[in-house]
């Protein structure tokens, strides 16, 4: 007969992972291709079905984007909102991780990518400290159009388009 405990640690198992990169989680406050799918996997982190882990690294990208569309292409928003606000929602909302591990990893991660963005490999360097805590691949979700994941021999990327829920 299994344990509560034991119950409790199969279904940690079971529970799908995954790490936001910027373009995902700035999808949440716009109605471009993606966007309902990624409100949809925060809707489900809400519940507890899934967990959703983001970088702060990708938050200050947020940030500057979600700042830079307010002024050149407000229409793209799906309503108007302040970068800080974006920033607080995450905060409220997703786990937000940074911690030395990660930031071990993250810098490994710049040693042999040089040339990868600093958002990019903050996400793969919490999806690699997250697949060793859980005992599980844990892939960082992009962009359709996102390339700087090509060439990660450690981290899988998945294509908002191709998010399985």
């Amino acid at each position: 007969m299994l344990r509560k405990k034991d119950v409790k640690n199969l279904e940690s198992r079971l529970l799908k992972r995954f790490v936001f990169d910027a373009g995902p989680f700035i999808l949440l406050f716009t109605n471009e291709k993606g966007s309902s799918l990624a409100r949809e996997a925060v809707s489900l982190h809400e519940k507890g079905e899934i967990e959703i882990f983001i970088h702060p690294n990708n938050l200050v990208e947020a940030y500057r984007v979600i700042y830079r569309i307010r002024k050149e292409k407000p229409k793209l928003l799906a309503k108007d909102v302040d970068p800080e606000m974006v920033i607080r929602s995450a905060y409220a909302t997703l786990n937000v991780i940074q911690d030395e591990k990660t930031t071990v990893r993250l810098g490994v991660l710049k040693l042999k990518y040089e040339d990868k963005p600093w958002g990019d490999l903050s996400s793969a360097a919490l999806a690699l400290c997250l697949s060793d805590v859980h005992a599980q691949s844990v892939p960082v979700i992009v962009l359709n159009e996102e390339t700087h994941f090509k060439g990660f021999e450690e981290v899988a990327a998945v294509k908002i388009s191709d998010l399985k829920l």
